[in-house]
Formats: structure tokens, sequence, C-alpha cells
């Protein structure tokens, strides 16, 4: 039996989401702070759901779903980017 992901309250308007409710009824967020790895047809995806204050999914490293939608911000703005390499672009 799968454990289903503890609610809490919308982000940005603080309403309580509904059992079944993917995004917020008020204010359109996302009620779950997923992985936004998701998956397609030659990548199987993460989705992972982290903790309502994770920026970056701890299971891979890709940017949430929060950070995404611009509700959380990072201490580190260009964390998971690649930096250029001295004579490599």
């Amino acid at each position: 039996m799968s454990k289903k992901p503890e609610r809490h309250p919308c982000i940005r308007c603080s309403r309580m989401p509904d059992e079944n409710d993917k995004y917020c009824a008020v204010c359109g967020a996302p009620v779950l702070n997923r992985c936004s790895d998701e998956p397609g047809i030659l990548k199987k995806g993460c989705t992972f759901v982290n903790p309502p204050t994770a920026a970056y999914c701890v299971k891979c490293g890709e940017p949430t779903l929060y950070l995404t939608h611009g509700l959380l911000q990072t201490a580190y703005p260009s964390a998971n980017k690649p930096s250029s390499i001295a004579g490599f672009r």
C-alpha cells in the first residue's frame, strides 16, 4: 500500500487543499512540491515529492515545481547550472 504525501497549506495563499487537488483552487499554485523532471517517451523522469522548502529535488537535483513556479527563492541562483570552463564553450 502506497503512503500518500502529507498535505500542507498552499505555499502562496495558505488555503488547505482538498485531498485530490494537484493545484490550489484559489491561486493556482502546485499543491505538492514535486521534482520538475517529468517522465517522457525517452526518459523515466523523477516526480519525487520534496519538502515544501526544497528548491531542488533531494533525489535527483533538478529544480522543484515550487522553484519553477517562482514560489521559492534559492540562496544560489546559478545552482544546478553547468559553469563554463576556461577554453571550452
